[in-house]
């Protein structure tokens, strides 16, 4: 069980031991946002996710680096690695929270290394990780793969696809192919996997979410998403067709999970589940 470190950055080795074989490419000198400057590389736990130092001291290099800069001392650009549309510290943890809670900067010079992971969304994937910032951007990464694939790209969703438990995209992307293969008699075999994508987003999503908003189900279960109870009603769907040895269909699993779970909070549905795959493994 991973556990719940509050407000420190994210830890790259947290990262990097859940994608062992990546690439980097130098990109040079640039200026960066330091609002998207998420974590670090060995130093995660001595910075806020402020970037303040935990361990401050009056005497410390926080104040040393913050007497240069008042000072107008050119300082060499800090080194970073870069993740998607985040950075982590490798090199300059200090000039970046002098420069950031002393002189309020939005941006800061940084040699920048890119990251490129290999990575392919798979029902055996295996995570692990230590605190909850880094599991958010282990399901960021997760949600760009999956943006990749399927070409649903959130920025132009009228209902974005977004959730918060690892897998859960590893989850929509097979449902994805499934129903690219399984579709109307096959009608979408030939067409390409975009196509596909929004043909589900269309005639399964989007009504899925506009029957969860009508119940108003999503009050009842705090901080999730519309999107995470999608996921948990498609899998009432199989425990259900798997009880009645044929496939129920969506609607009907849909209206069957709304009535069962919309009076209970979200880890109610937990017990039940693991109930049902009881009774499946003794039947």
């Amino acid at each position: 069980m991973a556990s719940k470190k509050k407000n420190v950055l994210v830890d790259f080795a947290s990262i990097e031991k859940n994608f062992p074989t990546y690439t980097l490419k130098n990109k040079g000198i640039q200026a960066i946002a330091i609002d998207h400057i998420v974590g670090s590389l060995g130093r995660y736990f001595d910075f806020s996710e402020s970037l303040l130092p935990k361990r401050y001291d009056g005497s410390s290099r926080y104040e040393y680096m913050k007497s240069l800069m008042e000072q107008g001392v050119n300082l060499p650009p800090i080194q970073v690695y870069q993740i998607l549309d985040s950075y982590f510290i490798i090199d300059g943890h200090h000039r970046v929270a002098v420069a950031k809670n002393e002189f309020k900067a939005k941006y800061i010079d940084a040699e920048i290394l890119e990251v490129r992971f290999p990575f392919e969304l798979s029902k055996d994937k295996q995570y692990s990780f230590d605190t909850e910032v880094t599991k958010k951007f282990l399901i960021k990464i997760e949600e760009y793969a999956f943006e990749k694939s399927t070409l649903l790209n959130n920025d132009i969703l009228i209902r974005p696809l977004k959730v918060t438990e690892l897998k859960s995209y590893t989850k929509l992307h097979q449902e994805i192919i499934d129903f690219k293969q399984n579709y109307n008699d096959g009608e979408l075999l030939k067409r390409s996997m975009m196509f596909a994508s929004y043909t589900w987003y269309a005639k399964r999503f989007l009504p899925a979410v506009m029957l969860i908003e009508q119940e108003k189900i999503l009050s009842k279960f705090s901080n999730r998403t519309y999107t995470d109870l999608y996921v948990w009603i498609q899998k009432h769907k199989y425990f259900l067709s798997q009880q009645a040895g044929h496939d129920v269909g969506f609607d009907f699993t849909a209206h069957d999970f709304i009535e069962k779970y919309k009076d209970k909070k979200f880890f109610d549905i937990i017990p039940s589940v693991f109930t049902d795959i009881v009774k499946n493994l003794v039947k």
